[in-house]
């Protein structure tokens, strides 16, 4: 298992996993969330599940919920969005999360959709029946 990649540690520590580099400041997210991104399952979820890192995911055009949300934290950072942070989202009986979103202020990141709505009101109208949240330490 190559834990350096393993999708829970991007929740524990969401920081590790963006992109800082000066390319994400000319990168069209909304474009490429719109025209170029296509959800694409890892072949194993759930415990033994691992993340891309964003640049790869956008290089690709592909990948799962995690992956996506990394890219949408990469770029909200560069474009210096407020409260930015990642969420894992439960749905009920399941024992563990079943979705990763991405969020600030404004916006929540679900796989493709940008919603101008908060977490919790992102969380009431899905099927989902909570998230955990984290803010990124570095974001403004």
């Amino acid at each position: 298992m190559n834990l350096r990649r393993w999708t829970p540690l991007t929740f524990l520590a969401p920081d590790r996993y963006v992109d800082r580099d000066d390319w994400w400041r000319t990168f069209d997210f909304d474009a490429w969330s719109r025209s170029v991104y296509e959800w694409t399952a890892d072949a194993w979820n759930g415990f033994r599940d691992f993340a891309q890192q964003p640049r790869a995911c956008v290089e690709t055009g592909r990948g799962d919920c995690e992956d996506y949300a990394l890219v949408a934290l990469a770029s909200a950072v560069a474009r210096e969005r407020p409260a930015v942070g990642i969420a894992f989202c439960w749905e009920l009986p399941y024992p563990w999360p079943t979705h990763v979103i991405a969020f600030d202020d404004d916006f929540v990141y679900s796989s493709g959709d940008i919603v101008e709505t908060s977490v919790d009101e992102w969380v009431r109208a899905s099927r989902y029946s909570f998230a955990v949240r984290r803010r990124l330490r570095s974001a403004v």
